[in-house]
């Protein structure tokens, strides 16, 4: 009597994993800057109190032009410096038609994440 033995196939992913991402991309502030450490520290403090103004004026918005302008303004600041998460969240916020409160809730933990990331760095 034959005995056929069984093989096992593992397959490999098709692609590695993606890297986590920083809540900065330091790549590119850094050409933002020019490489002046003192800069970068002086944009990413007013980019701290930005933001956090920016998602106050979301929150608080009675009307989708209001909260069009406060997410472009979002938007804007956010690559100035490659928070590109926030920037892409404040970008479907100001695109949307309807309610946003789950793209509000994301925006607020991406800022969270940007905003431990940045005083670590100018603690540094």
């Amino acid at each position: 009597m034959a005995f056929k033995t069984a093989t096992a196939v593992i397959a490999e992913p098709a692609e590695p994993p993606a890297a986590p991402t920083l809540p900065i991309d330091l790549s590119h502030l850094y050409r933002q800057t020019m490489g002046d450490r003192h800069l970068q520290r002086e944009v990413l403090k007013m980019f701290l109190r930005h933001s956090r103004e920016q998602i106050e004026r979301l929150k608080k918005a009675e009307s989708m032009e209001a909260r069009r302008e406060a997410a472009h303004s979002l938007v804007g600041s956010a690559k100035g410096i490659g928070a590109f998460t926030i920037a892409s969240i404040a970008a479907e916020i100001e695109r949307a038609k309807g309610p946003v409160n789950g793209r509000l809730k994301a925006l607020q933990a991406a800022a969270t994440a940007a905003r431990i990331f940045i005083e670590d760095y100018l603690a540094v």
